[in-house]
């Protein structure tokens, strides 16, 4: 297993794994207005110039040269994506994952003290797990069902 960072020659096959596994996932708990948002705010070039900016982050996982999994931080310590191809589920990819976001997070903001994440009802539990707590209850912003949520770091 090996994790790098995303640059713009890989941002395709990343966003390709993002839209399976969203599809797959998450589309299902959503209305056809939050399939919409999602898949804009995934379009390859919102995301290019993103990446280009500095305001977005992407790190993959590769098991045998395959692109597994990925993590996106947005704004210095916000899990913007994380999202694991499905023959790679329950194999520690998005903790791994999680943990390289984190570290880069306190390695580069050494006084952030917080992650924070909108999670998708998919995804509370995992979050739970891994010690992120909910701020609220469930929300629904542009047809997007998110919980918001924090790990204290």
């Amino acid at each position: 297993m090996q994790i790098c960072k995303i640059t713009q020659d890989k941002l395709r096959d990343a966003l390709d794994l993002i839209w399976e596994v969203f599809e797959k996932y998450e589309a299902p708990d959503y209305d056809e207005m939050g399939i919409a948002t999602f898949r804009h705010f995934i379009e390859y070039h919102n995301m290019a110039e993103r990446l280009s900016q500095g305001e977005m982050r992407f790190w993959g996982c590769y098991q045998n040269n395959a692109l597994a999994g990925v993590i996106a931080l947005r704004s210095g310590q916000h899990i913007s994506l994380l999202f694991v191809r499905e023959r790679f589920h329950r194999l520690g990819i998005a903790r791994k994952l999680m943990d390289v976001a984190v570290d880069a997070v306190i390695s580069e903001g050494p006084r952030i003290r917080a992650v924070t994440v909108n999670s998708s009802p998919y995804a509370v539990g995992f979050y739970k797990k891994v010690g992120f707590v909910p701020l609220g209850p469930e929300q629904k912003a542009d047809g997007i069902r998110f919980t918001s949520m924090r790990l204290t770091i």
